[in-house]
């Protein structure tokens, strides 16, 4: 725990021992990722997937052929996000309005409300041009 009455405002932050704070935020954010919906197991998968070969053009010799392909690739991923996207937004959105179910929506999303609603406002407006 840092001694904040200590603290002064020219002081170098690596003078302090921060681990203690760090350690409880960590612990913070692997209980709250605990809370939230997991993905399906299948579903990690091919996300970590496309996210391993994205990573992989960037090492390609031809950079505008792999450019291009991770814009297309890109694309493919905004597509499927505009068409999936706004459906489920709407639907956790009106079971929001009809129970007040928000603390429940933000704690699957594994987020605070005020970010959950964001979320759901942000894929609600989602079009695919």
């Amino acid at each position: 725990m840092i001694d904040w009455e200590k603290v002064r405002e020219d002081d170098d932050p690596d003078v302090y021992d921060t681990s203690g704070p760090y350690e409880e935020w960590e612990a913070h954010l692997d209980d709250v990722a605990g809370r939230a919906v997991a993905l399906p197991e299948d579903l990690a998968e091919l996300l970590g997937k496309v996210r391993e070969r994205l990573d992989r053009l960037w090492w390609e010799e031809d950079k505008a052929r792999a450019y291009a392909t991770m814009l297309k690739a890109c694309d493919g991923l905004e597509a499927i996000v505009a068409e999936t996207g706004p459906e489920a937004a709407r639907a956790l959105a009106d079971k929001h309005d009809e129970g007040g179910a928000m603390p429940a929506v933000a704690e699957a999303l594994g987020m605070i409300e005020k970010a959950a609603r964001a979320r759901l406002l942000h894929y609600e407006h989602l079009t695919w041009r």
